[in-house]
This record gives C-alpha cells, sequence and structure tokens, in this order.
C-alpha cells in the first residue's frame, strides 16, 4: 500500500487534482489488507500462550470469541 501511495496516488500532501488509474480492486485490496492486519493482531493480543502474558493473569478471548467484519472467517 506504501507503493501505491509513494508512487502519487495518495491524496495528501497537496495534490492539486485527485489520483486516476486505480480501481475498486485497488480500493478492496487495501481493505482487505487492513482487515489481515487487524485479525493478526487481535489474534495475538488473544493468544493466552503470548510470551508477555504473566503466570495467573486471566487469558484473553479466544479468536473465536472475537467479532469478525462481515461475520466468521
Amino acid at each position: 500500500m506504501a507503493e501505491l501511495r509513494n508512487q502519487g496516488f495518495g491524496s495528501g500532501h497537496g495534490q492539486a487534482s485527485a489520483p486516476s488509474g486505480l480501481g475498486t480492486r485497488h480500493a478492496r485490496l487495501t481493505v482487505n489488507a487492513a482487515v489481515t492486519w487487524c485479525e493478526l493482531i487481535l489474534d495475538t493480543l488473544a493468544d493466552p500462550a503470548a510470551p508477555w502474558r504473566k503466570a495467573g493473569l486471566a487469558p484473553g478471548p479466544s479468536p473465536t470469541q472475537i467479532p469478525r467484519p462481515g461475520g466468521s472467517r
């Protein structure tokens, strides 16, 4: 996603016009990449065996208890 932004497809940095050349598939790729990243972070945070968890603390919710956008996997 950074490569697309760096190639001038981003909307920031004072561009005078809206970027062109990207389609629905690019938007879908961006959204799905963000969802995947968020799922990884949530699954990692919910992992009872995560190295930062100390003995005696209650584990977080299991990955199956975390609601997902658009329903189940």
